[in-house]
């Protein structure tokens, strides 16, 4: 009985060997890789399948693996040159396929944080787009989906913070501008609600008052208009009578400027004396018509002058 047990146990043993040797063997371009028995052979060996494991496990979540596949190539490759190495001099080193093993799985413990955050985030960021705006947002949003993609995990994770950063703001600043204007629309419509027959008597009252005053109003206006205009006409005949003191008694002034600035002033004042009988005409309508302000005719004023200009002009080419 003791012999059929230890029989027995010896078998499930030998199993259990067999099957830990089968899983730990390597492959590369379709040969069997076996370790040299030494320690650091052994250990670069375990990295390796580890590493295998980290990318499966990638695949198996969806993930992209075209970056650790090449980090896992590089390890394979090193080890055999190695195990070759090892197994023709007795001398190798393991460093380059050690680190090229390890960062396969350091990059699937990013990838797989940044998937998991990214899953969360993108529940948050569908929700908040049937609440919110956030077109704003969708470039970098591409962005964060584009570096999945590209297999640029920590950049993943980044962007998934500022994504969340943005999202924040996002919705406060709406959230601030709604009941804003929630508040403010509830505070008129109960304004208008609370005060209408007040401010109906008032509409009442200012319609009444611009019906009854809207004559002496528009008077009021074109008087204003009026009055605007002969100012700007007084202000013309001074600016002439100095020009002409500058000319003929100082001879400060040039002929040609003389000449192009009298010009320039007598049609600004015709355009003034067009519309003065245009604005009399204008008061007539509203009730009271007022006459041209009772000063000279600076037409003739003007006519006078340039007459005498001519004249003294004639004397000083004659006298030259």
């Amino acid at each position: 009985m003791i012999q059929r047990e230890s029989l027995i146990l010896g078998l499930v043993l030998i199993i259990f060997i067999s099957s830990s040797a089968i899983a730990e063997n390597l492959y590369f371009n379709g040969k069997l890789i076996s370790d040299t028995g030494s320690n650091s052979s052994i250990g670069a060996k375990n990295l390796i399948i580890d590493a295998q494991n980290c990318m499966v496990a990638m695949e198996a979540r969806g993930l992209k693996v075209s970056r650790v596949n090449e980090s896992l190539e590089q390890a394979l490759q090193l080890y055999s040159a190695q195990i070759s190495l090892e197994e023709k001099r007795g001398s190798s080193d393991y460093k380059l396929v050690n680190q090229s093993a390890i960062d396969v799985c350091n990059i699937e413990k990013i990838a797989l944080k940044a998937l998991d955050e990214f899953l969360v985030f993108n529940e948050s960021y569908t929700g908040s787009m049937k609440q919110f705006d956030l077109s704003s947002m969708k470039a970098d949003y591409d962005s964060l989906v584009k570096s999945f993609d590209e297999e640029r995990f920590e950049d993943s994770l980044k962007l998934i913070d500022k994504g969340y950063t943005d999202l924040s703001d996002l919705e406060s600043s709406q959230t601030s501008f709604k009941l804003y204007y929630q508040t403010t629309t509830k505070t008129i419509k109960d304004f208008f609600v609370n005060n209408w027959k007040i401010l109906l008597i008032w509409s009442i009252v200012i319609i009444v008052l611009l019906i009854i005053f809207w004559k002496a109003i528009r008077r009021w206006m074109i008087k204003t208009k009026l009055n605007n205009l002969y100012i700007r006409k007084k202000s013309i005949n001074e600016l002439i009578k100095r020009m002409q003191y500058s000319y003929f008694k100082t001879k400060a002034m040039s002929e040609m400027e003389y000449t192009v600035k009298i010009k320039t002033f007598n049609e600004m004042i015709r355009d003034i004396e067009r519309q003065i009988p245009e604005m009399n005409e204008s008061l007539a309508k509203v009730g009271k018509n007022i006459e041209e302000s009772p000063k000279k005719d600076t037409r003739k004023f003007n006519e006078n002058i340039a007459k005498q200009f001519k004249s003294k002009v004639y004397k000083r080419r004659k006298a030259k």
